[in-house]
């Protein structure tokens, strides 16, 4: 029996063992930087555009605003707030920008290096932004989520009006994002719109088993164990 309780405990190991593997290969992130991609591969259920909001309305470090939580401000020249602004070309009528009036300037957009942490009300899979910018391929624009997995994209061309797009879909769940530019001066931007999903759908998760191969798989080993199991302990029986 001692050894019975041995093969068994065994098998149940390489069972175990198996379906952790099958669980971190199945792991994945993708980006985007097409708004249409992404869209097609998600299923958006928070849309973030700033048009309820007004122009002129500051949102300062820890506010939370239409259910998203504004933190980890990186403003420069004087900034404090970030600024919903109707200055340059929109989705809704509003942008997120900063609020640089402090210092006499009347800027309202991030300058290059700037950025902030949004915390979303429930742990999301896929988030997308647009970026208001300049046309220099010098610069960089995009966000880091809270796992550690970014999305980026150049402004060599527009996506749509004066926008371009980066998205992250990934099958790890995170709460935040934190986003930025990089790149010369003209790495100035705004924010007109950001999308999030709290659902994983659609051909983007392409570290996903194609279907059926996993539990395939899973089904030869268990039989193949199974039956190495049993001839064992038919040989056992012969001895005896």
């Amino acid at each position: 029996m001692a050894q019975l309780s041995k093969s068994i405990c065994k098998l149940l190991g390489i069972l175990s063992a198996f379906t952790v593997f099958a669980t971190l290969a199945s792991a994945g992130v993708v980006t985007y930087t097409n708004s249409g991609a992404f869209e097609a591969a998600t299923d958006v259920n928070l849309v973030e555009n700033f048009g309820t909001l007004t122009n002129g309305q500051d949102i300062s470090s820890g506010s939370t605003v239409d259910g998203l939580t504004y933190s980890g401000l990186v403003l420069t020249d004087g900034a404090a707030d970030l600024d919903i602004t109707n200055q340059f070309d929109t989705i809704s009528g509003n942008d997120l920008g900063a609020d640089h009036t402090a210092s006499g300037s009347a800027d309202t957009y991030f300058l290059s290096g700037e950025g902030a942490t949004i915390t979303f009300p429930e742990a999301v899979t896929a988030v997308g932004m647009y970026f208001d910018v300049n046309l220099d391929s010098a610069n960089s624009f995009g966000f880091t989520d809270s796992n550690g997995d970014s999305a980026s994209v150049t402004s060599s061309s527009y996506e749509t009006n004066t926008f371009v797009f980066a998205g992250l879909t990934s099958t790890t769940p995170f709460n935040s994002i934190t986003f930025s530019s990089s790149g010369d001066s003209n790495a100035i931007y705004l924010v007109p719109e950001i999308e999030a999903s709290a659902q994983q759908v659609g051909p983007a998760f392409v570290a996903t088993p194609e279907p059926g191969s996993a539990q395939l798989l899973f089904g030869g080993i268990a039989l193949l164990a199974v039956g190495l199991f049993g001839r064992r302990l038919r040989l056992r029986r012969t001895v005896l």
